[in-house]
C-alpha cells in the first residue's frame, strides 16, 4: 500500500506523541477493523461543572450554533469525558470554542493545543497534541517516494532545530502532577510481571489486572510464557521530556512502561535507534521489528493501554495509558 504525499503531512505531525526510554511516539495508519473491547476501569460518575457566571441568550445561541457533524475537538473532548468521567466534565461549546472542565478547570480544543482558558488567546505558542488513528490490527507499512522521503528528512530536521512545545496543562491537571516533586509523590513502588518499578498510584489497579490477565495467558500460550521469561527490566516512572522535543514525556505522570526483554534478537525496537542503519526505518518489515506477543498487546489494550508498535514512528518496546486514544478510534466505550 503506497502512502500519498498528502497523507505523510498529515501523519508527520503526529511524531512526538509519546514516548519510551530515549523514545518519541508516532501515528498508527487507519485499518478497517476495530476491536471489541469493554475499555479500562469501572466509569465512574463524572464530577461536578464549577457554576459559571451567567451568559445572555444571544451568547448562549452563539456558543450552541455548531455544525451538525462532529468536529474533531468536539470528537476528542468527549473521548476524554468519556475516557476520564471522574476528572473531566462533558465537552462543551463555549467562547467560540470546545472545552472540558478539568477538576474545575476549563481547557480548550485550541486547534489541538488543549490550552487552559488563561493561556487561548496564544495558540501560536504552542504545538498541537496528535489525536491519531490507532488500530486493532497492525498497520500497513508505508512505501514512500523520493520526494516524500525528502519531505520526511526536512521535516524531521526542522524538527531538531526547533522542538515541538505542547502546553502540558491538561494532563498536568488530570495526574495532579505539575513539576519532579508532585510527580515523585504521585508515584507508587510496584512489582509487574516479577520486575520493580514505579508507576502513578491511579494506574496500580489497571496493570494489576493487566498482569492478572497475562499471567492467566501464560498457562495456556506458551509464546507469552516464553515472553514474559525473557524481560529482565520494567521502566515505567522517569521525568523527563521526549527525546527532541520540549514536551513531557508519559513517563514523566507514571502512566506509561517499558518492557525490556534480555535479548532483542537483533531486531529492532525504536525508530531513532533503527535509523541509522535503516535509513528507510518506516518500511522495516515487522519481522526485523521486535514483537511482544498479540495476545500481551491485546490485553494492555483491553485495560486502556496503548501500544507503540502501532505508531509510524514505532516503539514496540512501549506502552502508555490513553483510554482516550482507544475511544477515539472506536476500539473502547
Amino acid at each position: 500500500m503506497r502512502i500519498s504525499l498528502l497523507f505523510l503531512l498529515l501523519i508527520i505531525p503526529l511524531l512526538f506523541t509519546c514516548v519510551s526510554s530515549s523514545v518519541d511516539g508516532g501515528a498508527g495508519i487507519p485499518a478497517a477493523k476495530t476491536m471489541q473491547s469493554t475499555g479500562s476501569g469501572e466509569q465512574k460518575r463524572p464530577v461536578k461543572s464549577t457554576p459559571q457566571k451567567s451568559e445572555s441568550k444571544e451568547n448562549r445561541k452563539a456558543d450552541t450554533a455548531v455544525l451538525e457533524e462532529p468536529s474533531r475537538g468536539e470528537q476528542v473532548l468527549r473521548a476524554f469525558h468519556q475516557a476520564y468521567p471522574d476528572k473531566i466534565g462533558p465537552a462543551e461549546y463555549r467562547n467560540g470554542d470546545w472545552a472540558v472542565q478539568v477538576k474545575g478547570e476549563w481547557f480548550y480544543w485550541s486547534g489541538g493545543r488543549l490550552l487552559p482558558e488563561s493561556l487561548k488567546e496564544m495558540e501560536e505558542n504552542f504545538s498541537p497534541y496528535p489525536f491519531y488513528s490507532y488500530t486493532v490490527d497492525l498497520p500497513p507499512l508505508p512505501e514512500l517516494t523520493d520526494k516524500e522521503k525528502r519531505a520526511l528528512e526536512e521535516r524531521l530536521a526542522s524538527w531538531e532545530k526547533n522542538p515541538p512545545n505542547r502546553h502540558p496543562g491538561l494532563y498536568n491537571t488530570l495526574w495532579d502532577v505539575y513539576d519532579k516533586e508532585s510527580s515523585w509523590r504521585k508515584v507508587k513502588t510496584i512489582y509487574f510481571l516479577g520486575h520493580r518499578t514505579e508507576i502513578h498510584r491511579e494506574l496500580l489497579e489497571d496493570l494489576a489486572a493487566v498482569e492478572e490477565d497475562i499471567q492467566r495467558s501464560m498457562r495456556e500460550n506458551n509464546e507469552v510464557r516464553r515472553y514474559v521469561e525473557s524481560l529482565t527490566e520494567l521502566h515505567g516512572y522517569n521525568w523527563r521530556s521526549i527525546a527532541g522535543t520540549k514536551s513531557l514525556s508519559f513517563h514523566s505522570y507514571g502512566t506509561a512502561v517499558d518492557l525490556l526483554p534480555g535479548n532483542y534478537q537483533r531486531k529492532q525496537v525504536y525508530w531513532r535507534w533503527a535509523r541509522p542503519n535503516f535509513p528507510e526505518w518506516y518500511s522495516l518489515p515487522y519481522e526485523k521489528r521486535f514483537m511482544p506477543p498479540e495476545q500481551v498487546i491485546r490485553i494492555f489494550e483491553e485495560h486502556g493501554f496503548i501500544w507503540g508498535g502501532k505508531w509510524f514512528f514505532f516503539d514496540t518496546i512501549h506502552f502508555e495509558y490513553r483510554p482516550e486514544i482507544l475511544i477515539l478510534n472506536g476500539l473502547a466505550g
